[in-house]
């Protein structure tokens, strides 16, 4: 059969994984996907330092708590996710692969957080294709009006990108906006890393 194509949802699904991990204070020095033929669908990789400091059972079971926690665990089985060391041989595959790739993935989420002015909280997320581990830094911000301040004037978001991922936000509470190039300085400088 044909290799089946990852699609958009497949992404936002890594953002909502990443959040519910970052929330967590779980450290993840690479999230990609792999495509494995046996089974006929991607998986999610997930190459954490607690593989190998707590041991795969552990790993494992901080991270279904994790999904558990964020109410994603029915979208994101654990049988979706492997959860691998980041000295193993396909981790250190997936990082060659994607080394060359200057692009990661903005993932927001809003919360409601029954503030008198009854405004959501927006976490921000930029997830690079690897990096040095850790957990996910994220931005908040209170407000439609600040977060779109955030997108367009300082991630230089083009304005279409960010209005197909504004209706998606309203609509849904969460969205990804794809192949945002960041260098280190300016994630840092955002707080993004």
């Amino acid at each position: 059969m044909d290799k089946a194509t990852l699609v958009k949802s497949d992404l936002e699904t890594e953002g909502r994984v990443l959040e519910a991990l970052r929330r967590a204070r779980i450290p993840v020095t690479l999230c990609d996907w792999d495509y494995v033929p046996e089974i006929e669908e991607w998986q999610l990789v997930v190459a954490t330092p607690l593989y190998d400091s707590k041991g795969p059972l552990e790993a494992s079971s901080r991270i279904i708590e994790a999904l558990q926690s964020a109410g994603i665990y029915k979208d994101v089985p654990i049988r979706k996710v492997s959860v691998l060391s980041p000295n193993d041989n396909l981790v250190k595959t997936l990082a060659e692969d994607i080394k060359g790739r200057t692009e990661g993935a903005i993932h927001i989420v809003g919360y409601d957080q029954n503030k008198p002015n009854h405004k959501k909280i927006y976490s921000v997320i930029f997830a690079p294709f690897t990096g040095p581990g850790g957990a996910v830094p994220a931005q908040h911000f209170t407000g439609l009006g600040a977060l779109r301040k955030f997108l367009e004037e300082l991630l230089h978001i083009r304005k279409t990108s960010v209005d197909e991922a504004w209706a998606e936000l309203v609509r849904k509470g969460t969205t990804s906006i794809f192949n945002v190039q960041l260098t280190n300085r300016e994630a840092k400088k955002l707080k993004l890393a």
